[in-house]
């Protein structure tokens, strides 16, 4: 069940996906697919008990089984706030282009980067993990969805400033994503 910021942060994501007409939704149940993900829920809370993980927490170690498919986002704010790609796996960078060490605004066209922003900010604002599923159209690749966990983590100064992603990309058309999700429907019906 998702915490009740994580919900709030999860409806005004889906309002502003459905206005800006994003092939993109926010899950704040956590119900993913794949187990690797399940596992990455399980280790994000057990860190989450003494407060928000620490980015030191996550080692390649505890990440194995999606380190090719992770990616670590910083949110900087100096007047205007950016995120830059602080760490990109193999796999995300086959699909994404490897972003790393690059800010967003940087490598995403501008149509693209208000919803890559929205899903970093909804993860900050839940506090907890959230699943989003989304089209890869930033990248040109509208026949690929990608299913993913982000989750907020403090910085080595203790700041609440970064998000650990992970990223699963498929195949797959978007209207099968709407037909096949609970939520999909339920959002494109409101």
């Amino acid at each position: 069940m998702g915490t009740g910021a994580a919900v709030q942060a999860s409806e005004a994501y889906n309002a502003r996906a459905r206005a800006e007409g994003w092939a993109a939704l926010c899950d704040a149940e956590l119900d993913f697919h794949r187990v690797e993900f399940r596992v990455l829920i399980a280790t994000w809370r057990s860190f989450a008990s003494r407060g928000l993980p620490s980015r030191k927490d996550f080692t390649p170690r505890n990440l194995k089984s999606l380190l090719r498919n992770v990616a670590i986002y910083e949110r900087v704010a100096n007047g205007k706030v950016r995120w830059r790609v602080r760490l990109m796996g193999t796999a995300f960078s086959d699909v994404m282009g490897d972003l790393t060490g690059k800010f967003l605004d940087e490598a995403i066209p501008p149509a693209h980067l208000p919803r890559w922003h929205a899903s970093l900010e909804a993860a900050i604002e839940a506090g907890a993990p959230l699943r989003f599923l989304g089209r890869a159209d930033s990248v040109g690749q509208p026949f690929m969805v990608g299913e993913f966990f982000e989750a907020p983590i403090l910085s080595d100064d203790g700041q609440p400033n970064m998000i650990l992603a992970a990223g699963l990309f498929a195949p797959r058309h978007w209207r099968d994503v709407v037909a096949n999700e609970p939520l999909a429907a339920a959002i494109a019906a409101a």
